[in-house]
């Protein structure tokens, strides 16, 4: 399809339309940098030539030393085939250089279409840029190492187009090799403003020319303290765009988180079927509304009327919930839309997951959906929870987590209910769960749009698998990590496109690659690891962010606080300063033998009042942003264990205890109680969060299921079982802190 431009306000159009018109696939060097120079970028001075003494002539003028670049249609990397000569400082080398390059283009099985001669750039670091078309992202621009090290080192990052001046900004210094932007050997630091313009210059390439396919700048030299592109591939091809898909109405939806009545069609006494678990959680969650079981064989079930269809009900219900073989689903749908329900969720598998068979069936309830205006969750879903209103319409395992701040979306039906298992046996409270299964009609990123208008919701969870929309995840996340964190739990990645070989860019990117630069420029925090996953769920529920990255160690024993420390140093954290006044106050509380540094080493003092003292004074600290607490929680209360098991054998001998052998107590403990102590001390540390608005995390000293230990107010203690995922929630906290300061939405930065 012809491309309508104004070739008068559109840089490089006619070097464009010259290589499409010729039919070549790419542009060659020369074309390639007077296109990157009419962008803005600093290229070398040089001119292509065919003879020996046009090179000569060209060298003279340009002034040696000089460079000499065979260039041919058939190879794109020519360093790789030994078509760059470099430091060529006289006639002789010049007409020596020209054979040269000759010969070495015939081994290669190709002919030279010419010889670039260019003025040679001196300088000594050599970074790489490049653009590719995502599949998913659409334009991505790469930045990193260059020079011949660039695929083996693969120190480079991605961002995904149009880059504002922060996200150019922040790629820089995404590479391990970010200290060569600074001054260095005598070299003055790079003009950075200068790299952002090339970035964005680039990203810019891709807007206005949908027929580049891909861009390769290596080696990127810096000349003085300005950067300038070397080398140039721009290969071309049909305009292609990546993968859309348009959002969902999400208008309904009110009446699938918070409904007046529910119905569920396929319903079922034996708990053991779908049908009979759905009833079952919306029965002993108390759902305050009417449950309308729907079954053709009519009776009762758990004490209700089971309802021979829909357009039997009394009443139009809200909320229906499927749970029959998929090839009824399709006409209970239509007694839905006939009955006015303003929101269905499709439990039932058989469908799309299965072939073009069930592909077909879920393209029909699809359609059904959308013709009566109904909003449609799955089909192939563990269903929905809504625990502020007391909404438990799950199948398969009877589960009623707590209320809480989170909510949670699963395209794995199987393991979303597993981590809200995990959730409710720890104590953390989930406001809202949604099983999105094959998201024939409204997917994960709607539901994370819709979840960030929610009064309910602080924080929103979602196990990700895949996604058909690149540029929507991304702007959605991005509009609502401003307001409410996202975190996402990646269960896979799956190939986004073609891999482009053509060029270093191509080479070196990945799904993976595009898909965690699309998460830091949106500010989403993501995780491979369920563990990880809950335990942020739970820290960004129910505490505040740390204004900084500056982390105080309060510990009971030294090794817990070494491990501590370094991992501390593994996760860009760092460990807080603390000043004299601090020290001063903390050795008033200790033994003399304390750590007197950071970590504090407590050295085992339990003595009443102290480590509530200890954190108090770490945590008002100006000098501190989070502190972690290491086995006060559980340790309070030894004393009193031991008291209770040498009463309890007491009580097996006659108020003995025997001395002529070791009496073992080997009855099971399933959960160390908590003292009164302990309990307040973990009030105090809710406090403590409120006042001086910093986490604190706790590890107990014993493992404990519990993890949240609620007030009622804004802010719960969370008690962990490691330390080091103490340290990597707080990492993850303090970037996503750091992310919103980008835009002045997070918590004032308390230091470095």
């Amino acid at each position: 399809m012809p491309i309508d431009y104004d070739a008068n306000q559109v840089p490089g159009r006619a070097l464009i339309e010259s290589a499409l018109g010729g039919g070549a696939r790419s542009l060659d060097e020369e074309a390639g940098k007077r296109f990157f120079a009419e962008y803005g970028i600093s290229v070398p001075e040089g001119v292509t030539v065919t003879s020996p003494d046009e090179a000569v002539k060209a060298a003279a003028k340009l002034g040696y030393p000089v460079v000499m670049k065979g260039s041919s249609v058939a190879i794109q990397h020519k360093t790789d085939a030994g078509l760059v000569l470099l430091g060529i400082a006289d006639e002789t080398e010049v007409r020596e250089g020209y054979r040269t390059l000759q010969s070495r283009a015939a081994a290669a099985g190709a002919k030279l279409d010419g010889i670039l001669v260019e003025h040679m750039v001196k300088g000594k670091r050599e970074f790489v840029v490049g653009l590719i078309r995502d599949h998913l992202f659409g334009p991505v621009v790469m930045f990193g190492l260059g020079g011949i090290f660039t695929e083996a080192l693969h120190d480079v990052a991605f961002a995904v187009t149009p880059l504002s001046d922060a996200d150019a900004a922040e790629l820089l210094d995404q590479i391990r090799a970010r200290d060569l932007l600074g001054p260095f050997r005598g070299s003055p630091a790079v003009d950075r403003g200068a790299l952002v313009a090339v970035l964005q210059a680039v990203g810019r390439m891709a807007a206005d020319h949908l027929e580049i396919r891909e861009i390769d700048v290596n080696p990127l030299l810096i000349d003085g303290a300005e950067p300038v592109a070397v080398d140039a591939l721009i290969t071309l091809g049909e305009p292609r765009e990546p993968s859309t898909r348009p959002p969902a109405d999400v208008s309904q939806l009110h009446s699938l988180v918070a409904p007046r009545s529910v119905a569920v069609v396929g319903a079922s006494s034996d708990t053991a079927k779908w049908g009979g678990m759905l009833i079952a959680n919306l029965r002993l969650g108390c759902f305050p509304g009417p449950i309308y079981p729907v079954n053709p064989k009519g009776g009762e079930i758990m004490g209700l009327p089971v309802h021979k269809s829909i357009a039997e009900l009394p009443e139009t219900p809200e909320l229906v919930i499927v749970a029959v073989a998929a090839p009824l689903v399709k006409d209970a749908m239509e007694e839905c839309g006939r009955k006015g329900v303003s929101a269905v969720v499709v439990v039932s598998a058989g469908f799309s997951e299965l072939g073009p068979e069930g592909r077909q069936l879920e393209d029909e309830i699809v359609a059904v959906a959308e013709r009566y205006g109904m909003a449609l969750v799955g089909p192939n879903c563990m269903g929905v929870i809504s625990s502020h209103h007391q909404l438990y319409g799950t199948g398969f395992t009877l589960l009623r987590p707590d209320p809480g701040g989170a909510s949670m979306v699963s395209q794995s039906g199987n393991l979303g209910i597993q981590l809200l298992v995990s959730a409710e046996r720890r104590k953390g409270g989930v406001g809202k769960f949604i099983g999105v299964g094959n998201e024939a009609m409204i997917d994960a990123v709607d539901f994370i749009n819709y979840l960030r208008s929610d009064p309910e919701t602080n924080t929103i969870v979602t196990y990700m698998e895949g996604f058909d929309d690149g540029r929507r995840l991304l702007d959605v996340v991005r509009a609502t990590s401003l307001e409410k964190p996202v975190v996402i739990l990646r269960g896979g990645t799956s190939p986004y496109g073609q891999k482009a070989a053509a060029s270093h860019t191509g080479a070196l990117a990945s799904s993976s690659a595009v898909f965690d630069a699309a998460a830091r420029q949106s500010g989403m925090i993501v995780t491979t690891d369920p563990d990880e996953f809950l335990d942020l769920t739970f820290a960004l529920s129910y505490m505040p962010l740390p204004p900084g990255k500056r982390v105080a160690v309060a510990t009971l024993g030294g090794g817990w606080g070494v491990l501590v420390a370094d991992e501390i140093s593994r996760s860009g954290l760092e460990l807080a300063n603390l000043s004299p006044q601090v020290i001063a106050k903390l050795g008033g509380l200790l033994p003399a033998f304390w750590s007197h540094s950071n970590p504090v080493d407590m050295v085992a003092t339990l003595t009443p009042g102290v480590p509530e003292t200890v954190l108090e004074t770490l945590v008002a600290s100006e000098e501190v942003d989070a502190v972690i607490v290491l086995g006060v929680v559980g340790s309070m209360n030894e004393s009193r264990r031991a008291m209770q098991e040498i009463e309890a054998i007491k009580a097996e001998h006659g108020g003995q205890v025997p001395i002529e052998s070791c009496v073992m107590n080997d009855r099971e403990e399933a959960e160390p109680e908590l003292s009164e102590r302990e309990l307040q001390f973990i009030r105090d540390v809710a406090d403590l969060m409120e006042r001086y608005r910093k986490p604190i995390a706790n590890i107990s000293n014993r493992p404990m299921s519990q993890a949240i230990f609620s007030g009622g107010g804004r802010y719960a203690a969370f008690v962990l079982p490691s330390p080091l995922r103490a340290v990597r929630v707080l990492a993850k906290m303090a970037g996503y802190g750091a992310h919103l300061r980008r835009f002045e939405k997070g918590p004032a930065a308390g230091g470095s």
